[in-house]
């Protein structure tokens, strides 16, 4: 099975994850959307992975379901996203992508996250310290990888 796995990242996070998943998956490929020219419909699974900020997914990601839309429907598709507050991550699933594709994906999941302020830049720095100040000391924002691992398996069947 033939698997591309197409993914954004600003600070690295989604891009660890995408690369654990692509290390753990035979025949797959691993694609930056800043880099992205591929023909998906030559694969059979395509697994698109995706940041939340501000509670939306990376713009970039969205124009691409958008304009495959059709294609994706009809391909199997697996989706997870990669953000702190992993309480919210059904309500970002829900606002984010389109309910036909979520409807139809074999599995979407969020791997938790990092927040490291070193790899902030400009104005995402500045939110990232106002964010973290207000966070409840006791929380953890973390990488769940027991997550990426239940995801590994529930596609590679």
């Amino acid at each position: 099975m033939q698997t591309l796995i197409i993914y954004a990242s600003k600070t690295g996070t989604t891009a660890k994850c995408a690369n654990q998943i692509n290390r753990e998956l035979k025949d797959s490929k691993m694609v930056n959307i800043l880099n992205y020219n591929e023909n998906i419909s030559k694969y059979d699974l395509i697994i698109i992975g995706s940041p939340i900020r501000m509670g939306l997914i990376d713009k970039k990601i969205k124009k691409f379901l958008l304009n495959n839309m059709e294609t994706l429907k009809s391909k199997k598709v697996a989706y997870f996203i990669c953000c702190g507050f992993i309480e919210n991550w059904k309500r970002y699933y829900e606002q984010n992508i389109p309910k036909d594709l979520l409807d139809k994906a074999l599995i979407y999941d969020t791997f938790g996250g990092e927040m490291n302020i070193q790899k902030q830049k400009g104005f995402d720095k500045f939110i990232t310290k106002v964010v973290s100040k207000n966070i409840d000391k006791n929380k953890e924002i973390k990488l769940l990888y027991e997550n990426i691992d239940r995801f590994i398996k529930r596609i590679d069947y």
